[in-house]
């Protein structure tokens, strides 16, 4: 039979698909779209519907079916008389020695014998005709074939596929899952050493069938040892079949290529001229070698290439830069690069995809909900301000499963009106179901403040809670207004400013004196990331110090400018630093609960420690100023009229058994209070209400299942609301309602705020593309909470931060004021060293919000020279 890669044929599979690379290796079938890997042979069989390697076509006609059936076993036909027609004719053969001038491609004579003396190969065996040492034929009969018609290879009795392209296999016995293809999982069966764990689960008689099978496949592909003095001769055969034995589960058609390789047969006048394998296979090497060292070299170009793309799309479409980091940017790279499918039209991703995400996403909502009828949850009214200074309201659930985002709202018109308000958040809790809600949780301002007693008066279930983070920023509000504590941070905000709007200056900091660090830090809301940034300063009043001596400062025209003088006379005044020192005093440990509250690994559990944190810094900012009231009485009297004693605070303090069971706890009239109405708030059962209240007595003595060794040791251990589904299994009534209390979370700060321009608050006529952009933000959100879940805590504030950089403007910005060009400076100095990249701008390295680090000694400002 004619071979079928003879020159101008065309084999009759490529009616039916088209290339999908320029290897030809993926065909797309033109009837069902698939993609099927391993070139056109592989494509005939998904035609022809062959079982064991490929799916089958459901829509292809069954004439393309019946054709393709034909093609594939006339292949297979014609290729067996053919070898067995050589087998016939190897004792007649006697055709004359190729003319050969390569001495290289002369068998040597010391290592060849007559037509009779063979030697096996894994494709057949190596003859030499008559005696004549020019030419070689490789005539034995090749082995069954593995992939014919309808074959189905005896290792799939005893596992199962794990993918479409059967590359991951199933043991049905230990359940261990092979990668590697069919002939790997039959090594795991048969237990052979080197490449895949043995199964030692098999029955005895599968191993044995199995190894047999294995022997004989092996046998076939690969040759046998060669004898001592053939070894030189057979080198370059050995090692090209232990090459052939690796890739043993590749295509029919790769197949096809190696015996074409072996045996290359051209027809002439009454001639047949052999050409030996291995001049054609020397030739093939060496091309490979020659592609090997083209692709090393276009590597690099096509790299540059995709960056290039990449950063375009980036560009045009006006993508922040920060996305590069989404984790799902990543894995659509990986799957692009593993398939290559076309990418989606403008016209599929509002459409199609967007409705299939919003599906995936409301699937785990119905999760989340599933849980709420044990745990509850909160409706969280998340306000804030865009850069067009629109007031947005996002409306999100919390509960311990997670935070889930429900919609967004532009209410510049309406945040003062209470009744609008009001409609907005009732109509959440409609959306929720009244029985799911806990409390619904909002800024701390009188017009949400007015909504929300309306929404308890309709709703006698559920709570009106200001969020306790905003509370805490009215504190640090207030504390602003203190005249000695505003001067501080003007004075701050003089040094920062000058700082950063001198890159050179920028750069000399941060290269020689601060290690690296900033000294503007960001946190959730403006007055915090003011009081931090002030202990930034704090932290690195040594380097500033060091800076604004150094020569390199001394000797630029910035510092003899008023700004310069002005800004270095601050950094050296001791004085400066006392008032910093106390304003660190008095803030740090209100900072510290802010951060407990909105940290991202623990927000839907903060609920149990609001009440005890507060208090425990009270006491704090009273110890950092020696217990003298008239230096930490005005504090106490600003935390005082902003405080956080809503009946849920208090309930949660007195049900958390990390605290009810200290030595030291004092159940306060006003935690009493707040439990009771709790009681009566979430329980309309008045029966069930006396049973929770009998409860109580039990819970505080320790009685029953709450005083087992195992109740004990995890009062610590278990978060609260945990360990009251474990141990309050005596107490129904009191534990239902105490597993709701502890479950909630206290800050409406859900998930980061977008600065940039958002599209879903414009104005439009046109309806259809109001909703695709509302739900465009809707699988937005809930994407990144859901990663954020994912992260820790930190990865998620820094990632958050990134965002709020606006936060920091009055710490950076200097307005009206142009950066002065101390180029003539910097290279009189020779300050030209840092890189020049950073000249064009300066992204903050923002740092989470952390504590400061303890100070022993409080009183080393009072020496000069300790600084």
């Amino acid at each position: 039979m004619t071979s079928i890669r003879c020159g101008g044929f065309v084999d009759p599979g490529w009616e039916h698909g088209t290339a999908q690379d320029e290897k030809k290796k993926k065909v797309r079938c033109n009837y069902c779209g698939k993609v099927v890997s391993g070139g056109i042979y592989r494509l005939k069989q998904h035609l022809a519907r062959v079982s064991g390697e490929v799916t089958y076509c459901d829509k292809a006609p069954e004439e393309v079916c019946l054709k393709m059936k034909d093609n594939l076993e006339g292949c297979r036909i014609g290729k067996k008389p053919k070898q067995i027609e050589y087998e016939e004719q190897t004792p007649y053969l006697n055709f004359p020695p190729c003319s050969n001038d390569n001495e290289d491609d002369v068998v040597e004579e010391e290592h060849l014998t007559t037509a009779s003396a063979y030697d096996n190969r894994s494709k057949g065996n190596l003859v030499v005709v008559g005696g004549d040492k020019g030419l070689v034929i490789n005539m034995a009969p090749p082995p069954p074939p593995l992939r014919s018609l309808g074959y189905v290879d005896p290792g799939w009795e005893h596992g199962v596929p794990r993918d479409e392209r059967k590359k991951k296999v199933k043991c049905n016995y230990c359940d261990k899952i092979v990668s590697g293809g069919i002939n790997r999982f039959k090594q795991h069966l048969a237990r052979i050493p080197g490449e895949v764990a043995p199964c030692k689960s098999a029955p005895e008689e599968v191993y044995l069938k199995i190894k047999e099978n294995m022997k004989w496949h092996r046998t076939g592909r690969r040759h046998r040892r060669p004898e001592p003095h053939k070894q030189q001769t057979s080198s370059f055969y050995m090692m090209l079949s232990e090459n052939e034995n690796e890739n043993e589960n590749e295509d029919e058609e790769d197949e096809q290529e190696d015996d074409e390789a072996h045996l290359l047969i051209t027809s002439g006048d009454k001639k047949k001229r052999f050409f030996r394998r291995e001049e054609v296979f020397s030739k093939k090497l060496k091309s490979n070698a020659q592609m090997l060292v083209a692709n090393s070299n276009k590597t690099s170009g096509r790299k540059e290439e995709v960056m290039s793309a990449i950063s375009k799309f980036f560009y045009h479409a006006g993508v922040p830069a920060h996305a590069a980091n989404s984790p799902y940017f990543h894995k659509m790279l990986e799957v692009v690069s593993q398939y290559g499918p076309p990418p989606p039209s403008s016209l599929m991703l509002p459409t199609r995809f967007l409705e299939d995400e919003i599906l995936t996403i409301k699937t785990y909502l119905a999760e989340y909900k599933a849980s709420w009828a044990v745990t509850g949850c909160s409706i969280l009214a998340d306000t804030w301000k865009d850069a067009h200074n629109r007031t947005l309201i996002n409306i999100l659930v919390s509960c311990p499963r997670g935070l889930h985002f429900v919609s967004s709202v532009d209410a510049t018109e309406f945040v003062e009106d209470a009744p609008t308000l009001f409609k907005l958040l009732d109509k959440a809790v409609d959306e929720m179901g009244e029985e799911n809600v806990v409390q619904v949780i909002t800024q701390n301002t009188p017009s949400y403040e007015a909504a929300g007693k309306m929404l308890e008066e309709k709703r006698q279930n559920l709570f009106w809670t200001p969020c306790a983070a905003s509370c805490i920023e009215q504190m640090l509000e207030d504390i602003v207004k203190i005249k000695w504590v505003a001067e501080c941070i003007e004075k701050g905000q003089k040094i920062t400013k000058l700082v950063y709007n001198q890159m050179w200056l920028w750069n000399l900091m941060k290269r020689e004196y601060t290690g690296g660090q900033e000294l503007v830090r960001a946190s959730f809301t403006s007055n915090a990331s003011s009081f931090l940034t002030l202990q930034s300063l704090m932290d690195h009043r040594v380097a500033l110090r060091r800076l604004f001596q150094s020569t390199k400062w001394l000797s630029s025209r910035l510092s003899k400018s008023h700004e310069g003088e002005e800004v270095e006379k601050i950094v050296m005044n001791a004085t400066f630093w006392k008032k910093v020192q106390c304003v660190r005093r008095s803030v740090g440990p209100i900072l510290e609960v802010l951060q407990k509250i909105n940290d991202g690994g623990d927000l839907s559990m903060s609920m149990p420690y609001i009440y005890n944190d507060m208090h425990k810094a009270k006491f704090t900012i009273k110890s950092n100023h020696g217990d003298d009231p008239h230096k930490y009485g005005n504090l106490w009297s600003i935390i005082d009229n902003h405080s956080l004693n809503h009946p849920l605070y208090l309930a949660a303090y007195f049900l958390n058994p990390s605290y009810r069971y200290r030595p030291d706890f004092v159940p306060y009239p006003e935690v009493v209070r707040g439990l009771n109405s709790c009681i009566v708030r979430f329980e309309p059962n008045n029966a069930r209400r006396v049973s929770a209240s009998k409860q109580i007595s039990d819970f505080g003595s320790a009685k029953a299942d709450f005083g087992t060794d195992l109740a004990v040791s995890t009062r610590t251990e278990l978060n609260p609301a945990a360990w009251w589904q474990q141990h309050g299994i005596n107490c129904l009534e009191l534990q239902q309602i105490a597993v709701r209390i502890l479950s909630q979370t206290c800050s409406c700060f859900g998930c980061e705020h977008l600065y940039d321009e958002n599209e879903i608050h414009k104005a439009r006529h046109n309806r259809l593309a109001q909703k695709r952009l509302k739900d465009l933000t809707y699988v937005h959100y809930n994407l990144r909470l859901k990663e954020r879940q994912k992260m820790t805590s930190s990865d998620t504030d820094t990632d958050t931060l990134l965002v709020q950089e606006n936060l920091l403007y009055e710490w950076i910005v200097n307005p009206g004021k142009q950066e002065e060009d101390d180029e003539e400076v910097l290279e009189e100095n020779g300050l030209f060293e840092y890189e020049q990249g950073n000249r064009k701008g300066c992204s903050l390295d923002i740092q989470p919000l952390d504590s400061h680090p303890p100070d022993d000694d409080l009183n080393f400002l009072d020496d000069e020279d300790g600084l």
